[in-house]
């Protein structure tokens, strides 16, 4: 799942267990999961592509470097 489909899935898990995704940290390093990185309340890019680079960079989220 990707996109919207992994918020809409986040969503549901939260919901059954208490929880709430605007209270959750989601970490990644894909400009495809920009839809959830939006609704949680801790973004975390991790080695990101380009155009996620990009955009954290302009939203100030924190970059994080992994070694691959």
């Amino acid at each position: 799942c990707y996109g919207d489909g992994k918020v809409t899935l986040a969503k549901r898990y939260a919901d059954r267990v208490n929880g709430s995704v605007e209270h959750s940290t989601f970490y990644t390093d894909s400009y495809s999961d920009l839809p959830m990185l939006l609704r949680v309340g801790c973004p975390v890019v991790i080695s990101p592509d380009r155009r996620l680079r990009r955009y954290a960079h302009q939203q100030e989220w924190p970059i994080m470097e992994w070694e691959k």
